[in-house]
């Protein structure tokens, strides 16, 4: 009976001993995901394109890693010393977009990996040597720089397209190459006959100086680069252009969809869309991007990473705009169209 007894505290002490030892295993720490936000406020929406494609990669916030989210929402003008504060912050994995934003955190740090969701012309602006070996510590996803094809799209809807005004935040420059840009306006110019003008942007209410200006001196469309500060104020420039009758283009599709993401509240994100736009899927980028975020988190070397182009590149037309702006899109260009907003 004593033996039988001794066999079963043996048994006992046996399994108690790995689930002790098992409980007194220190907790790992989350991973910090640091993220200088242009368009969004923190904390990030649950719908936004980045948690969602997170989530689906296993990483579910303050489960497994956090968000260090720094928005320069209402301090567009701040930042370098946001990039500068979310890098003392020294999270595991960096991320932003556009060019600007990713620029002021390179300045900041050499050795923290930085994600670009689908940052314009990288190599062009210096950011990483190659999109096959981008050395350092940036990597993620590039677009391309598509403004001449972008204005020949609109000259078959503007056949007399030759004023072109380039609507750009002051700040739009700012730890940026604007000789890059220069150089595309160059091309478009030379190609279809245009001629440009830089309107900078200081303050919201320069729109509406601008577009009035734009109207009085006959200028045939504007070019609305898709830049933190203009889509902050997304829905004052198109309604502004419609005022006017001004045929307006950007880059990426929300821009004629009429749809924008937070920090505006519901009912002003569809209020109406420019006439054309021509460029990545912004979604597909940033869910890309999260892949080399993955990937980071689980020990790969960002300089070991090739940057990845966008693959999806969208036409949108906004029918309904050039309706009121008595515009008529040659069916031709409708047909190529990856979507028509009517």
């Amino acid at each position: 009976m004593k033996w039988r007894k001794f066999i079963t505290l043996i048994s006992g002490l046996a399994i108690a001993w790995p689930l002790a030892s098992y409980a007194q295993q220190p907790k790992q720490p989350l991973k910090r995901v640091g993220i200088l936000a242009a368009v969004v406020r923190c904390p990030l929406p649950p719908d936004y394109s980045v948690v969602l494609r997170l989530a689906e990669l296993g990483w579910i916030e303050g489960q497994n890693f956090i968000f260090d989210c720094v928005s320069s929402v209402g301090r567009i003008d701040q930042v370098p010393a946001l990039a500068r504060e979310l890098v003392s912050r020294r999270p595991d994995v960096l991320m932003a977009n556009p060019r600007t934003f990713v620029s002021a955190l390179k300045r900041e740090t050499t050795t923290i990996p930085i994600v670009m969701l689908g940052t314009w012309e990288p190599v062009r602006l210096g950011l990483i040597n190659s999109l096959a070996r981008p050395g350092g510590n940036v990597t993620g996803v590039a677009s391309f720089g598509l403004l001449p094809k972008r204005m020949e799209l609109l000259k078959e809807i503007v056949p007399n397209l030759r004023r072109m005004a380039l609507i750009r935040e002051v700040l739009g420059a700012v730890y940026s190459s604007p000789e890059v840009g220069i150089e595309d306006r160059h091309i478009a110019a030379s190609a279809l006959g245009l001629t440009w003008q830089v309107f900078p942007v200081a303050a919201a209410t320069d729109y509406d100086e601008i577009f009035a200006r734009l109207a009085a001196e006959h200028f045939d469309a504007a070019y609305v680069p898709a830049t933190p500060f203009n889509i902050n104020n997304q829905t004052r420039i198109c309604q502004l252009a419609l005022r006017h009758r001004i045929p307006t283009v950007s880059e990426t599709s929300r821009w004629a969809k009429g749809t924008i993401p937070s920090p505006l509240p519901a009912h002003e994100r569809n209020a109406c869309g420019l006439l054309l736009s021509y460029g990545q899927d912004v979604s597909w980028s940033n869910a890309r991007a999260m892949d080399y975020v993955d990937k980071i988190l689980r020990g790969a070397d960002p300089s070991d990473l090739p940057v990845e182009q966008a693959a999806k590149i969208d036409l949108v037309i906004n029918l309904k705009t050039a309706k009121e702006l008595g515009i008529t899109v040659p069916p031709s260009l409708i047909a190529r169209a990856d979507e028509v907003i009517e």
